[in-house]
C-alpha cells in the first residue's frame, strides 16, 4: 500500500512540474511573439513622420470661402508644439495677411484694412465643427497620423486596417462623434489623405486634407502640395497650398505681435475682406 501511495505521489509531482513548465513556455511565447504584418505596417506609417522641430517653405496659396477664392504667395513656417504660421503676400504690395495657429488660439490678420481676430479654437466655425484643436491641426500640416486627445503610438491598436488597390486605409472609429480615416500609399506607407467626418450622416461638418507631390526632406519625404477643405456649420473654406524651398530654418519670430492700431473683428467678416 505504501508503495502504491509513493508511486501516486511521484506521478502527481511529475504532472505538476510538467504543467508549470508548459505554462511558463506558453507565457514566454506570448511575450516573444512577433508583430503581425498589420501592426508592422501601422508602425511604418507612423515612423514616416518628419523628425525636425522646425519647418519653413515658400508657398503659393489659393484661399477659398464658399464660391469665392483668391490666389496669394507667401510662406509656411512651423515649430513643433508651438506654432503654425502662414504669411500671405501679394507681389509688390508685400504681406497682406497672416494666419497663425498656436496651442491656445487662432490669430488672423488683415494688414490691408488693419484688422485682426484672435480667438480660441472653439470660436472658429470651421475648426469647432470638426473638433480640431492645435494638436490635430499640427498633425494635418505635418502630414502625420494622429489620435485625438492622445498619443498615436500608444493607440495604434485601435486603428482598423483595410486594403484598397494601391492604398491602405487606417480607420479610427472609436471616438464618440467623429470618424478618422487615414489613407496611405501601400508601397511607401506615406499618408495620402486625412478625413475627419461626423458619425451622424445628417451632419455636414468635415475636414479633408489631400497630400501629393512628395519630395525629399531631411531623411524622409514631405508633400509639396497640400489641399485642405473645411466644411463648417455656416460656410466651406479651403487652403490649396503648393510648397517649394523647404528647409529647417529657425531664424524667425514664432509669434506675431498685433499693432494697437488694428481693430478686432469676427472671423467670417475678416476672411471676407481677405477674399474679395
Amino acid at each position: 500500500m505504501k508503495t502504491i501511495l509513493k508511486l501516486l505521489f511521484f506521478s502527481v509531482t511529475l504532472l505538476t512540474i510538467a504543467s508549470c513548465s508548459s505554462t511558463k513556455k506558453l507565457q514566454g511565447d506570448s511575450h516573444s511573439s512577433k508583430p503581425t504584418a498589420t501592426e508592422l505596417y501601422k508602425q511604418r506609417v507612423v515612423s514616416n513622420k518628419i523628425n525636425s522641430e522646425w519647418f519653413t517653405a515658400k508657398m503659393r496659396l489659393v484661399l477659398s470661402m464658399g464660391d469665392r477664392d483668391v490666389s496669394l504667395s507667401g510662406s509656411l513656417k512651423m515649430k513643433r508644439g508651438e506654432v503654425i504660421q502662414l504669411s500671405l503676400t501679394f507681389p509688390i504690395v508685400g504681406e497682406v495677411g497672416r494666419m497663425e495657429f498656436s496651442p491656445t488660439n487662432v490669430l488672423i490678420i488683415d494688414r490691408i484694412n488693419a484688422r485682426y481676430v484672435k480667438v480660441p479654437y472653439d470660436r472658429v466655425d470651421f475648426l469647432r465643427s470638426a473638433n480640431l484643436d492645435f494638436k490635430v491641426l499640427e498633425s494635418v500640416f505635418w502630414n502625420e497620423v494622429f489620435y485625438p486627445g492622445g498619443d498615436v503610438n500608444e493607440k495604434l491598436g485601435e486603428y482598423r486596417v483595410s486594403e484598397a488597390g494601391d492604398h491602405t486605409l487606417l480607420n479610427l472609429s472609436t471616438a464618440p462623434k467623429l470618424d478618422y480615416d487615414f489613407l496611405t500609399i501601400t508601397e511607401s506607407a506615406l499618408l495620402d489623405r486625412t478625413t475627419v467626418s461626423p458619425k451622424n450622416m445628417a451632419d455636414k461638418n468635415s475636414l479633408t486634407c489631400i497630400y501629393s507631390d512628395f519630395v525629399k526632406f531631411e531623411s524622409a519625404k514631405f508633400p509639396s502640395a497640400i489641399k485642405i477643405s473645411f466644411s463648417g456649420e455656416k460656410q466651406k473654406y479651403g487652403l490649396d497650398i503648393s510648397l517649394n524651398s523647404l528647409s529647417t530654418a529657425s531664424n524667425w519670430n514664432t509669434h506675431t505681435e498685433v499693432s494697437t492700431k488694428y481693430r478686432e473683428m469676427d472671423v467670417e467678416s475678416l476672411l471676407k475682406n481677405l477674399i474679395p
